[in-house]
């Protein structure tokens, strides 16, 4: 059951378009109106000759069920590619990832000690940035949260709260240090970037605003946090499997860590993300849909769900 609408916009829809991202391969202009209907996703969806004969292509598609998206599943200790699917868009589109970012975010500002890990807030519910609300849904809860019901119940009061604590252009600079804007090399010469730019740090944290990822870039940047995680933040993401926001990636008998995101673009196309993982491996996976919780995170669970049993 989802329990909180992670960074769901109200009408207001944020008009601004992102900042160019140099790069040669192909890439999703979320703020390009033609891509508002699914039909013009779906079309980006073919995964093509290059694609033939390579053993990492091979059979996620099945999970998806007529969704459109995309997802990378990776070996946790090794970093190699198991599983894609659409690698044009896991590799090639560049999109703003919600509240995947809020571990990446927590765990920096704890390693810096710019935050403990006991700190509390009660959260206000109320939130409003830049003229958008993001006011918090998760249900009322009986004592201030710390960083890991933060990461369970995904509260944007915590997060925006935290957040300038990071210097002037500092969470850019630990979004690139995370390798969100680097090249996984993967998917060849055809491989996109994502792209981080200066920004209000609230928005930035929630991933709103000043970050783009690609699914292939997020799933190296949860390598890396599976293998120096903060114990609150890993904590936090096994309760959002657990009773959180992520329920619906929960595989019986396997533990499982992640975070959901949900989040609309300029050009008011809605995305759904998870990104977690196991002991064995990390997976992103990332729809044209509303609900991380409800959409990306129950793909997710099968696709774990398969390799944990030697079907991928």
């Amino acid at each position: 059951m989802k329990r909180c609408r992670l960074n769901q916009p109200d009408a207001n829809v944020y008009r601004r378009g992102y900042p160019a991202c140099p790069t040669s391969a192909i890439l999703i202009h979320w703020n390009d109106e033609t891509m508002v209907r699914r039909h013009a996703i779906a079309s980006l969806l073919v995964t093509g000759a290059w694609t033939k004969g390579v053993a990492w292509a091979k059979g996620v598609d099945r999970f998806f069920d007529g969704a459109h998206g995309a997802s990378v599943l990776v070996d946790r200790k090794t970093r190699r590619l198991i599983a894609a699917h659409a690698p044009e868009l896991a590799s090639g589109s560049a999109a703003p990832p919600g509240s995947t970012l809020k571990p990446l975010v927590l765990n920096a500002l704890l390693e810096r000690g710019q935050l403990r890990a006991g700190d509390s807030f009660p959260c206000p519910h109320d939130l409003r940035l830049e003229g958008r609300s993001f006011d918090c849904s998760h249900p009322p809860l009986p004592a201030p949260l710390t960083v890991r019901t933060a990461i369970a119940y995904s509260c944007n009061c915590f997060v925006a709260h935290y957040a300038p604590r990071f210097r002037d252009g500092e969470l850019a600079r630990v979004m690139e240090r995370w390798g969100l804007v680097s090249r996984t090399n993967w998917f060849g010469e055809r491989e996109g970037a994502g792209r981080v730019w200066n920004a209000s740090p609230e928005l930035q944290a929630l991933g709103e605003d000043g970050v783009l990822v690609t699914p292939a870039s997020l799933a190296m940047a949860y390598c890396r946090l599976a293998s120096r995680a903060a114990p609150a933040v890993l904590a936090g993401m096994a309760d959002a499997v657990s009773f959180g926001t992520a329920q619906r990636a929960q595989v019986t008998g396997l533990k499982v860590a992640g975070k959901t995101g949900s989040v609309r673009t300029p050009a008011g196309v809605y995305l759904a993300w998870f990104a977690g993982f196991t002991d064995g491996a990390v997976v992103t996976v990332m729809l044209q849909a509303r609900s991380g919780g409800a959409d990306a995170a129950p793909i997710a669970g099968r696709i774990l769900e398969a390799h944990w049993k030697g079907q991928l």
